[in-house]
C-alpha cells in the first residue's frame, strides 16, 4: 500500500451541516497535539459526508500546524501483509537481511513505530484513513501498537468507517474503539438546516420547510443523494417553494429512478443483492427474496428496511412491491445473460411455491428461451384458465419461442398442440397451421386422429373446413385399418369422436357437407350409450335435420343424444341439438338444452359456445313470440362476440338480431346489421346456415323498404343456394313462404303456384306443425274462393299447434283479411283482433299496426290491450306458472309436464320478467283459463 498526500473523496461536494461533527474531530485533534495521542472512528453509511468531513478535517489540522499524512490501499483489500510505508521513503533493511523471508508482523510494527517516531520529532502529526473497514489488519494492529507506543506524543489518527457493509477491518476497529484512547463520531442523516442550505445552493432561495423535509424523507438525510436529487431538480426547472411541491411529487418516480444506481452503489452488496432479486419479482416476500438473491432471511429483512426507508418499496394492492421504472432502473446494468438466469430462477421459485399462474407467466414472458417442461405445463394452464384474454397473445408468443430451443419431433408436436388450443377462441386460422404441423409430425394413428379431431372443429365455419373434412376422413380411414374389426372400448370411443368431429365440421360447410352426408350414410345408428356416441347422435341429427328427413325421426336423434348431461358440461352438440329441436316445433326442449351451457357458470365454455348459445336462443324466442327476449338475447350474443373476437364479423348472432329488430319494426338498424355481416365476412357464402338465413332476413328488409323485386331476387337465390348444398329442409330459411306471397303480389300467379308445388312434398316430408301450417299458407296464396279461407282456415289451425306465435299472427292476419274480402267482417274483426293482441304482446309492432288500419278498416274498435299482459305468455310458460302459484315446487312441476326442472326454471324467469313481478307471491290471478285447466 502507498501513502499519499492526496485525500480521495466520495464526493466533490462542500461540507454542509456537519459543522458540530468537525468541532468534535478538532477537540480531539487538540488534545493530541497538547501531548496525549488520539484516535477518531467516524462511522456512517455511504454517501452521508464521512470523507467530505475528513477532507475539512485535513484542512483544519494543517492549519494547526499538524503534519497530515494520509495512507491509501484501503481501496484494494486482501493483499497480504505488506504494510504502508510512509512519505520518506521505506525503512532501510539489513545487508545481511535475507530479502525472501516473510514479514514478521512484530517487527512491520515496529518499523511503523520508528517511523512515525522520526515524523513526530518535527512537531504534532496526523495520520488519516478512509474506509478503514477495507484496510488490511495488519495495518490497523500496527497503528494500534503506535497508539499505545507513542500514548504521551502529539499524534492523531483520524478514522473512517463505512457502516452496514462487512470488511477485514472490521474486527481491529471494534477492538480499537474499546480503548478510552479512541473516540466514536457517527454520522447520522443531515439535519434540517443542512439539508436546507445544500437546497438553496442548488436551487437559490428562499426554500420552504415542506420542500425541504420533503427532500429529507426522499433521500433519507444522504447528503450524496441529496446532491443528485437536487441536481435532477435544478435540470426540470423546480423551484424549493411551497408550490413546486405537487411538481415535486409529480417528478418524483422519475428521479427516484435516475437516483437507485447511486443509491446502490453505496449500499452494502446484501442491499444490492435484495434490490435485483426484487426487481426481479416486483413483490417484497422476505422468504422468495432470501432465495433469490441468496441472503439470508435476517438480512433480506434488514435490505428491505434500507429499500424502504429510500422510497424504493411501496405499499401496492397485492401488498409491498417497487414499481416498474424503479424495477426497470435497477435492472438496467445486469448483464443480459445474468438476468436472464435470474429470471428463470424466478418463475422456478414462483412455480414450486405454488403461486398463481399469471405470477409464474409473468417470468416466463420474459425469458428468450423456454426450454424445460415445466414451463410449458405453466402456459397451458394459464391459457386454460383465460381462454381469449388479452394476455394470451403474448403467451403465444412464448410458446412460439419454445419452438426455437432444440427439441425431439414429439416436444414439437405437443407445443404445436398448445399453440392450437390457444389460438382455437381467437384466430382459427393460426390453429390450423399448427394443427398442420402437429399432423405433419405425428406418427401414431390414435395421436394423429386425436389431432385431426382439434383439426376439424378449429375449422368449423372457416374457408378450410373442406380440406378438414376430407384430412379427417383420411385419418379415420387409417384409424379404422390400424384398429382392425373388433377395436377395445377406447378406441370406438375415438373413432366415434372422430366422426362425429367429420360431421359437425361439415354440417355448416356448402362444399364440404356432400362428401360427409355420403360417407355418413354407411355408418350404424349408435345407440348413444357413450358421451362420443352421443355427440355423433348430435351431429346426425343435425345433418338429418338438412336434409329435411322426418322431424319425428330427427328430434329423436338429437333427444338422445341429450338425454344424459354430460358430466364435461355442454358443448358444440347441446347446441346443434338444440337448434335441431327448435326446427322440430320443440322450443321448450331446445331452450331447455340451450341452458345446460350456463351451468356451472358461464367461463365453463369457450367464447364460439355461448355465443352460439345465445344466437339459437334468439332466434327460437323470436320464432315462439318473444321478440323482446329475442332482441336482448341477440345483443349480448353481439356483444359477446365483439368482446370475444374484435374486428371478426360473427355472422351468426348479428344474424339473430337482425331479424329480431326487423320484426320490431327497427328496419334502418337490421339493414346496418346485415351490412355489417356482408362486407366483412368473405367466406360468408359457404356457410350453410349463415349464408341462408342471411338472404332470408335480406329479402324482408328489401320487403319493407318497398322493392318487392329485390326481395324476391333474395329470397329466390337463397332457395337455389339450398338446393345446391343439398338442403330440403322447409322451415331453415323458409325462403319460400315470402317468396309466394310476392309473386302473387307482383301478378305472377303461375310462378308461385310452381313453387308451391315444388316445397309441397318437402313440408309433408318435414311434418311439423309450423311446417304444414307454412305450407298451407302458401298454397293459399295460389287458391281462390272458399277454397283459399279453408287453406287460411287450416294453417291457422295448424300453427296454433305449434310454437312458431309470429307465423300464427300472421295467419290469423291473411285469415282476417280473406274473411273481410268475402264480407265477413265480425269474422274478420274477431281475427284481427287477435293478430293485434298476439303482435303487441309479442313485440311484433310492424305487423300490429298493418292489423290495426285492417280492422278499422272493417269497422273494429281498438282493443284495449294492456288490460291483459298474460297474452304475452306461451302456453307453456302458463302452464309452469300456474303450477307455481299453486305451491308446487320446481321438481314437482317438472315431474307434472315431463320436463327438466331447468326447463321450469327458465320458463318461470321469463314470466316474472313479462309480467314485470319479482317472485312466485306476486304472480297475478287468471294463469289458469278453462282450456288449460282441462290440458293440464
Amino acid at each position: 500500500m502507498a501513502a499519499s498526500t492526496e485525500t480521495p473523496h466520495e464526493s466533490s461536494q462542500d461540507l454542509v451541516g456537519r459543522s458540530a461533527e468537525l468541532n468534535s474531530v478538532l477537540r480531539q485533534a487538540a488534545t493530541a497535539r497538547a501531548g496525549t495521542a488520539r484516535a477518531v472512528l467516524v462511522q456512517g453509511p455511504a454517501g452521508i459526508g464521512r470523507s467530505s468531513l475528513l477532507a475539512a478535517a485535513v484542512t483544519r489540522l494543517r492549519a494547526d500546524g499538524f503534519t497530515v499524512r494520509t495512507i491509501g490501499g484501503g481501496a484494494a483489500p486482501g493483499r497480504g501483509p505488506d504494510l504502508p510505508v510512509l512519505p520518506g521513503g521505506p525503512v532501510p533493511t539489513e545487508p545481511d537481511e535475507p530479502s525472501p523471508a516473510p514479514p514478521d508482523p512484530y517487527a512491520e510494527c515496529r518499523r511503523l513505530h520508528g517511523r512515525i517516531l522520526r515524523l513526530l520529532a518535527d512537531g504534532p502529526l496526523a495520520l488519516v484513513l478512509d474506509d478503514a473497514q477495507g484496510y488490511d489488519e495488519e495495518l490497523l494492529r500496527c497503528l494500534d501498537f503506535v497508539l499505545r507506543r507513542v500514548a504521551a506524543h502529539p499524534l492523531f489518527v483520524l478514522l473512517a468507517q463505512r457502516t452496514q457493509s462487512d470488511g477485514s477491518g472490521d474486527a481491529v476497529l471494534a477492538e480499537l474503539l474499546a480503548q478510552d484512547r479512541c473516540a466514536l463520531l457517527e454520522l447520522g442523516p443531515m439535519s434540517e438546516s443542512g439539508t436546507g442550505r445544500m437546497i438553496e445552493g442548488a436551487l437559490g432561495g428562499p426554500v420552504d420547510p415542506h420542500f425541504a423535509r420533503r427532500c429529507a424523507e426522499i433521500c433519507g438525510g444522504n447528503p450524496l443523494l441529496l446532491g443528485r436529487l437536487l441536481a435532477g431538480l435544478r435540470t426540470a426547472g423546480i423551484r424549493p417553494d411551497r408550490g413546486s411541491l405537487r411538481r415535486l411529487h409529480t417528478v418524483h418516480g422519475g428521479v427516484l429512478a435516475s437516483l437507485i444506481p447511486d443509491f446502490l452503489a453505496i449500499q452494502p452488496r446484501s442491499v444490492r443483492q435484495v434490490a435485483t432479486a426484487l426487481a426481479v419479482l416486483g413483490q417484497a416476500e422476505p422468504n422468495l427474496l432470501s432465495v433469490l438473491a441468496g441472503v439470508s432471511g435476517r438480512r433480506a429483512e434488514a435490505a428491505l428496511g434500507v429499500l424502504r426507508r429510500f422510497e424504493v418499496v411501496v405499499t401496492a394492492g397485492r401488498g409491498p412491491a417497487m414499481c416498474d421504472p424503479l424495477r426497470e432502473a435497477v435492472l438496467a446494468d445486469v448483464p443480459a445473460d445474468a438476468l436472464q438466469e435470474l429470471r428463470a430462477r424466478a418463475a422456478r421459485l414462483l412455480n414450486d411455491a405454488g403461486r398463481p399462474v399469471g405470477d409464474i407467466v409473468g417470468q416466463l414472458l420474459l425469458l428468450e428461451r423456454i426450454d424445460e417442461p415445466w414451463m410449458l405445463a405453466v402456459l397451458r394452464d394459464a391459457i386454460a384458465e383465460a381462454p381469449g384474454d388479452a394476455a394470451t397473445g403474448h403467451i403465444l408468443g412464448c410458446l412460439r419461442r419454445a419452438l426455437t430451443a432444440r427439441r425431439t419431433a414429439a416436444e414439437r408436436k405437443d407445443i404445436h398442440r398448445e399453440l392450437v388450443r390457444a389460438y382455437a377462441p381467437t384466430d382459427p386460422a393460426a390453429a390450423l397451421e399448427h394443427l398442420h404441423e402437429a399432423l405433419a409430425v405425428a406418427t401414431d394413428a390414435r395421436e394423429r386422429a386425436a389431432i385431426a379431431m382439434d383439426y376439424g372443429l378449429s375449422a368449423v365455419g372457416t374457408h378450410q373446413a373442406a380440406d378438414a373434412v376430407r384430412t379427417l376422413g383420411f385419418v379415420l380411414d387409417g384409424l379404422n385399418a390400424d384398429l382392425g374389426a373388433d377395436p377395445g372400448p377406447a378406441d370406438r370411443e375415438l373413432r366415434t369422436t372422430i366422426g362425429s368431429a367429420l360431421l359437425v365440421t361439415a354440417v355448416n360447410d356448402k362444399r364440404a357437407m356432400y362428401r360427409a352426408r355420403e360417407r355418413a350414410r354407411t355408418w350404424t345408428l349408435p345407440r348413444g350409450d357413450s358421451p362420443a356416441e352421443r355427440q355423433l347422435l348430435a351431429a346426425m341429427s343435425a345433418m338429418a335435420c338438412l336434409e329435411g328427413r322426418p322431424a319425428e325421426e330427427t328430434a329423436a336423434l338429437a333427444r338422445t343424444a341429450l338425454r344424459v348431461e354430460e358430466t364435461s358440461g355442454a358443448g358444440w352438440w347441446t347446441v346443434g341439438c338444440s337448434t335441431v329441436l327448435a326446427h322440430a316445433d320443440a322450443a321448450d326442449e331446445a331452450l331447455a338444452g340451450l341452458e345446460r351451457i350456463w351451468a356451472g357458470g358461464p367461463a365453463r365454455h369457450g367464447a364460439w359456445i355461448r355465443v352460439g348459445a345465445l344466437s339459437v336462443r334468439s332466434l327460437t324466442l323470436h320464432d315462439t313470440g318473444d321478440i323482446g327476449g329475442a332482441l336482448d338475447e341477440g345483443r349480448a350474443a353481439v356483444a359477446l362476440a365483439e368482446q370475444a373476437w374484435p374486428g371478426d364479423p360473427a355472422p351468426t348472432p348479428r344474424l339473430a338480431l337482425s331479424g329480431s329488430l326487423l320484426s320490431a319494426g327497427f328496419t334502418t338498424e337490421a339493414c346496418r346489421v346485415l351490412d355489417e355481416v356482408v362486407r366483412t365476412d368473405a367466406a360468408l357464402e359457404r356457410r350453410i346456415f349463415d349464408w341462408h338465413h342471411y338472404l332470408y332476413v335480406r329479402g324482408r328488409v328489401l320487403r319493407e323498404q318497398g322493392d318487392l323485386e329485390g326481395a324476391l331476387a333474395a329470397w329466390q337465390r337463397c332457395g337455389r343456394s339450398l338446393e345446391e348444398a343439398g338442403v330440403a329442409n322447409p322451415v331453415m330459411a323458409p325462403w319460400w313462404l315470402p317468396a309466394v306471397t310476392t309473386l302473387v303480389r307482383l301478378g305472377r300467379p303461375a310462378e308461385a303456384a310452381a313453387v308451391v308445388e315444388r316445397i309441397q312434398p318437402a313440408v309433408r316430408r318435414w311434418g311439423t306443425p309450423r311446417a304444414l301450417g307454412q305450407g298451407l299458407l302458401a298454397a293459399a296464396c295460389v287458391a281462390e274462393g272458399r277454397a283459399r279461407l279453408r287453406l287460411l282456415g287450416d294453417a291457422v289451425d295448424s300453427l296454433a299447434s305449434s310454437p312458431a306465435r309470429l307465423d300464427l299472427a300472421k295467419a290469423e292476419f291473411q285469415l282476417g283479411h280473406e274473411l273481410l274480402r268475402h264480407g265477413d267482417a265480425d269474422g274478420a274483426r274477431r281475427h284481427l283482433r287477435l293478430v293485434i293482441e298476439r303482435a303487441t304482446h309479442s313485440g311484433y309492432h310492424l305487423l300490429a299496426a298493418t292489423a290495426r288500419r285492417l280492422l278499422v278498416s272493417a269497422g273494429g274498435r281498438m282493443p284495449q290491450l294492456a288490460a291483459n299482459p298474460l297474452d304475452s305468455l306461451t302456453d307453456s310458460e302458463r302452464r309452469v306458472a300456474a303450477l307455481a302459484q299453486d305451491g308446487a315446487s320446481n321438481k314437482k312441476i317438472a315431474e307434472t309436464l315431463f320436463v327438466t326442472t331447468r326447463t321450469v326454471e327458465m320458463h318461470l324467469t321469463n314470466v316474472y320478467r313479462k309480467l314485470d313481478v319479482r317472485g312466485r307471491a306476486e304472480l297475478p290471478d287468471g294463469l289458469r283459463p278453462a282450456d288449460l285447466l282441462a290440458a293440464g
